[in-house]
């Protein structure tokens, strides 16, 4: 079964629903289409808090804004599943390296990714994670990509696959990257010579070998999710005693 992406309706005022809770072990994964009607989008903007309105503000492309503000209210509708609260009264703040949390409710850790019309959210139960999604590209020179940002052990494993398979390896190289980054809040810093991947036998999942160059160090383990043909996501967390629950949106 592949993640669906569903449009979200953004009704006036909070409508209660049952506590919804996640265990230790799950990370629950959401998809949400944010291609949306100019008025759901009106009622999406009421549901952020001033930041995100004046964040939102600051896009040129009236596409970008629009979907940065389904993406942010999105956040917010599911957010409010796990902590009871209005998502218009969430107060969603910023790590000093600038990662999302909820200080009212430390436990549940979140991460949302947005891309080319698509969002998916993250939760967890006090375990940081990071979640990233990208869309292939078939014009695009990946092995130029690969030599000039990622490591020579990554552009082998993109070369070690049949060329058809280039750009789905190039963009688990790095979906596993902006995951793991965004689990440990540490943000991107190219290039990622640094660091290599190693995909599991199976092919859904592997894990991300920190390092300088030279001497490996951290692993950070990395699941993909499985997504429509031309779509490459995948989540990071700490440890690896834990499993994707796909979730319904409704």
């Amino acid at each position: 079964m592949s993640l669906g992406f569903k449009q979200l309706r953004f009704g006036e005022g909070f409508q209660r629903t049952d506590l919804v809770t996640v265990s230790a072990g799950d990370i629950h994964v959401y998809g949400i289409s944010l291609d949306i009607a100019g008025t759901e989008v009106s009622r999406a903007s009421r549901i952020l808090s001033d930041e995100e309105r004046a964040r939102a503000d600051c896009l040129v492309s009236e596409s970008h804004r629009h979907q940065f503000i389904v993406a942010h209210a999105g956040l917010r509708l599911i957010l409010s599943r796990y902590c009871g609260e209005p998502s218009h009264g969430l107060a969603i703040q910023k790590s000093v390296q600038g990662k999302p949390f909820v200080p009212d409710y430390p436990l549940v850790r979140f991460n949302l990714t947005h891309a080319h019309g698509r969002a998916i959210i993250a939760v967890a139960n006090d375990r940081e994670i990071g979640v990233d999604l990208e869309k292939i590209r078939p014009e695009v020179d990946v092995i130029a990509l690969a030599k000039r940002f990622l490591s020579d052990r990554d552009v082998t494993f993109i070369k070690s696959s049949g060329p058809g398979q280039h750009h789905q390896r190039f963009l688990q190289a790095w979906v596993a990257r902006e995951a793991v980054f965004k689990a440990t809040g540490t943000g991107m810093t190219f290039p990622f010579h640094g660091a290599h991947f190693e995909l599991a036998s199976r092919g859904a999942e592997g894990r991300l070998i920190l390092g300088d160059g030279k001497t490996e160090g951290a692993i950070r383990f990395v699941q993909f999710l499985p997504l429509d043909l031309g779509w490459v996501g995948a989540v990071a967390a700490d440890g690896r005693d834990w499993s994707i629950v796909l979730c319904n949106t409704t």
